[in-house]
This record gives structure tokens, C-alpha cells and sequence, in this order.
């Protein structure tokens, strides 16, 4: 069980440095986070974009960097990926939409499965090991076969954590299943199709999810109840708001990666500051 990020740190710090090909480099807070991670010897970046304006972010004195000037630097550095240059992909100054479909390019990018999902992780000081939450940003229209496709990316994912049978937790207003609700529908007929295979429940409120005591309260026999690793938001708004929301308000240290193409890929949001952005580091290095 990985209870933070410090046990992240702990568990991923004496593996061999895996070289890290960051799309659009133009970012000073994206560098100041890199900085840290080349520092501490977790990964060496390899910077595409316009190499004068990266140039003059890195501070004096800084090195290490490998610096590739492109006019094109998703395609690019998906082409280092391919000739076994780099292990994985972060996002830079770069509209998610243009990174994601040089990914899902049939011909050049780094489609792997069907599906890709975003994985958010949080760590509060209210629970005492990491969260997982998915979708907050790649899958608009969540069904049921996309939350079949997603709770396979993220098992695998949580594999290299260590995590062998995660519990997953179909996110919902109320337990009861309901057809003027339809996510209590698709949760009942996911769970239905995985449980013989998957540890999961659903539909589930969050106070059931986190808390023992709050599944007492309500009269509900739950197994994950207190033990939850994943919420499967019913939709992308939901699992958004709740993920900035615990971050803004809650006091909780979040990161974030995308699972499902070949290699793991560092999925940043223009807003995040540096600690977050390393967070997301460490995440794409598991």
C-alpha cells in the first residue's frame, strides 16, 4: 500500500532513471519541476519545442537537459519514443486535444489498447492511503464498456504500484439503483459484468466509500467500504470538480497520469504549479 507521495518517492527512487520526452517545453514551471526530478536522479528529459525560449528558462548553472529544437514536438517526441530513445511522454505548453491525436495517430502514435483514460491521485490527510479517481479528462461519454476498459488500464497501472486487487468503487448519489438516475444503472450492470473478477461495488456514495462507520450508519453490508483505492466517477465533470475542489479546498496534494497507450503519459493541466506538476512525475515513472 502506497500511503503519499513521499512513499511514491521511497518506493520509485532507486530505480534506473527513465528518460522522459516532454512536448513543448516552453513552461517555467514545468522546467523548475523537471529540474527537481533530474536533481534527485529519477529521470532525464529530453525538452522539444522552440529551443532558444527553453533555453532561457533553465537556470545558469543547470544541466543535463537534452534540448531538441521541433516545430512539431508531439510528433517528434512520439518518434523518439519509437526509436527507443525515451520510456514515456509529458505534457507541456501543448492543447491536450493536439497531443492526444498525434497519440491515437493509427500510423505513428502510441495507441496501444482501445481506450485511454486519465488517472487524477490524491493524497489527504483524512485518508490514510492514496486515492485513485478516473475519468476527470480524456472520456466525455462514459458507458459501460468504457468503464469495463478503464478498470483494466487502471489495474494494470496499479500493478507496478504493488496494488494487486485494488478496490474500485462505481461512483454515485445513492446505493439504490434507480432508472431516473442512470449512472446507479450502468454502476449495477459494470459491477455485474466484473465482480466475479474485480473487488467492486456499486452504486456507491462517497460517505460509504471512505467511511466504515457511515456504511454502518446506512444499514449496508459493504466490503471496500473504509478501503477504497478507485472512485469511477460517473462522468468527466464530476470526477474535474472533485479533484481541483480537494485541492483547492481540502487541503490535498494531487497528481495526475494517462494510462492505456504504449508508454505512460505525464497529463498536466495549464494551472498546475510545480509541486503538482513533479507529483505527475513521479506517477509517469511508476
Amino acid at each position: 500500500m502506497i500511503s503519499g507521495f513521499k512513499a511514491l518517492h521511497k518506493f520509485i527512487k532507486d530505480s534506473k532513471p527513465k528518460r522522459v520526452a516532454l512536448v513543448a517545453a516552453e513552461d517555467p514551471v514545468l522546467i523548475q519541476a523537471a529540474i527537481r526530478a533530474q536533481q534527485e536522479g529519477l529521470a532525464h528529459f529530453i525538452l522539444f519545442g522552440n529551443s532558444r525560449k527553453i533555453e532561457s528558462l533553465i537556470p545558469p548553472g543547470i544541466t543535463g537537459f537534452e534540448i531538441i529544437d521541433s516545430q512539431q514536438p508531439a510528433l517528434d517526441a512520439i518518434q523518439h519514443i519509437h526509436a527507443g530513445n525515451a520510456d514515456l511522454l509529458m505534457k507541456g505548453k501543448i492543447q491536450t486535444g493536439d497531443l492526444l491525436r498525434a497519440i491515437l495517430d493509427k500510423d505513428t502514435g502510441l495507441r496501444q489498447g482501445e481506450l485511454l483514460n486519465h488517472i487524477a491521485v490524491i493524497e489527504s490527510p483524512h485518508y490514510h492511503k492514496l486515492l485513485f479517481v478516473s475519468d476527470g479528462g480524456i472520456n466525455l461519454h462514459l458507458d459501460e464498456h468504457v468503464f469495463q476498459q478503464m478498470v483494466g488500464n487502471i489495474t494494470q497501472y496499479l500493478k507496478l504500484l504493488g496494488l494487486d486487487r485494488p478496490h474500485f468503487g462505481m461512483m454515485a448519489l445513492v446505493e439504490t439503483v434507480s432508472d431516473k438516475i442512470p449512472e446507479t444503472v450502468i454502476a449495477r450492470n459494470v459491477v455485474k459484468h466484473l465482480s466475479k473478477t474485480v473487488s467492486i461495488e456499486g452504486p456507491i456514495a462517497p460517505d460509504v466509500a471512505l467511511s466504515r462507520e457511515a456504511a454502518q450508519k446506512k444499514g449496508l453490508n459493504s466490503k471496500i467500504s473504509g478501503e477504497i483505492d478507485v472512485f469511477l466517477m460517473p462522468n468527466t465533470t464530476a470526477a474535474n470538480h472533485l479533484v481541483k475542489g480537494l485541492s483547492a479546498l481540502g487541503g490535498c496534494k494531487v497528481g495526475g497520469v494517462m494510462v492505456g497507450a504504449s508508454v505512460p503519459v505525464i497529463l498536466l493541466s495549464r494551472s498546475d504549479d510545480a509541486e503538482t506538476k513533479y507529483r505527475s512525475i513521479l506517477l509517469g515513472l511508476v
